[in-house]
């Protein structure tokens, strides 16, 4: 860091490392010090665009030596992630780590031990974190709008076919992990962010459809998880990446004071804030709060200014961005064990074993 500076690079020059470099670039206090892939056109095409002064390279070595960078943005497909953070930790760098951190609870393990020991910054790209409904939602919660949370469903569904830049290798189990670690994890980390505790059983089901595009995924597309939290409480979760329908994203939260359904909120404790003082005194319907919706699976519609911004005030006041690395390893583990519960049709308790 130089004069209060932060030297950004970016590995992985696809779709949403290209959200990344907006980000990294329209930031005051930031600056895109090199780019790395592993194609170097790909690397040069986001220097040009954004008409940087940076080096490409398709080395992530020559990332890690060079002393301008403190932070690098890891935006390869998901199975590279967890190999690639160790090393940038090793080489004392602070990290941005697209999700999935990792494919396994080993390697994720190991990944969290060893940004712990180098005492380096790291954030999970839960992007939707700065979803202004998210952002909202959560507010809400924090008020009291709701009382304490018995029940919390947050589901996922994106139909990724042929048509869609990550399917090919989506497709593969070896780069994709499973419908969850996918994209799915979105959903998950949304559940545990809501309620703000820990899950310690987990039952899943999984299924494929009959479509030809989605019989070639490795693994099952579609799956419904049921998570029992440490209070008794109960989650749920549902993917699907072959759905016949638009991009859906899909909050519902009961507590003993009110229900939050995506924008929408019933309950005692509502307090006027957005112009409805009546709500809580006599309301017999759903009060609407109008804002920016999680409803897109284009990287374009994701706020990924407002998570940068965020990791680099971090960086510049020596604080720890949210949701860490290390905040990110049950939401993971989770993802691991619905995969393990179809496997074995039995309930899977948490933590895993090591």
């Amino acid at each position: 860091m130089k004069n209060n500076m932060i030297g950004a690079a970016i590995y992985g020059a696809g779709w949403v490392a290209r959200e990344h470099a907006a980000a990294y670039h329209r930031n005051p206090k930031c600056r895109i010090v090199a780019v790395g892939s592993r194609r170097l056109e790909s690397a040069e095409k986001i220097k040009d665009e954004f008409s940087l002064d940076c080096s490409c390279s398709t080395s992530f070595d020559d990332l890690l030596a060079n002393e301008a960078v403190d932070i690098i943005s890891i935006t390869t497909p998901s199975h590279d992630h967890a190999d690639l953070g160790v090393h940038a930790a090793e080489a004392g760098k602070h990290l941005l780590m697209e999700k999935p951190m990792s494919l396994n609870i080993a390697d994720a393990r190991r990944l969290c031990d060893v940004v712990e020991k180098n005492n380096v910054r790291t954030l999970v790209g839960f992007v939707l974190h700065w979803n202004p409904l998210l952002s909202m939602i959560k507010k809400q919660l924090d008020d009291g709008a709701c009382g304490k949370l018995f029940y919390s469903e947050v589901d996922y569904y994106h139909a990724i076919g042929p048509w869609y830049k990550q399917y090919d290798w989506n497709l593969k189990k070896a780069f994709a992990g499973n419908n969850l670690l996918t994209p799915g994890c979105h959903a998950v980390d949304a559940m545990l962010y809501f309620t703000d505790e820990k899950v310690v059983e987990v039952s899943s089901f999984s299924v494929c459809s009959d479509k030809p595009d989605f019989k070639k995924y490795e693994y099952d597309p579609t799956s419904v998880t049921i998570c029992k939290f440490a209070s008794g409480a109960l989650g749920k979760v549902s993917c699907s990446l072959e759905c016949n329908s638009p991009y859906m994203f899909r909050v519902l939260l009961m507590g003993d004071e009110g229900t939050i359904k995506n924008n929408q909120y019933y309950g005692d404790r509502y307090n006027g804030t957005y112009g409805h003082p009546e709500i809580g005194q006599g309301q017999t319907d759903w009060v609407t709060w109008p804002t920016v919706l999680p409803d897109s699976g284009d990287v374009t519609h994701h706020p990924f200014h407002g998570e940068i911004d965020h990791l680099i005030e971090c960086l510049l006041n020596d604080t720890s961005p949210s949701p860490s690395i290390p905040d990110a390893l049950h939401c993971h583990e989770i993802c691991y064990a619905a995969e393990e519960a179809v496997r074995a049709g039995s309930v899977i308790r948490l933590p895993l074993p090591a």
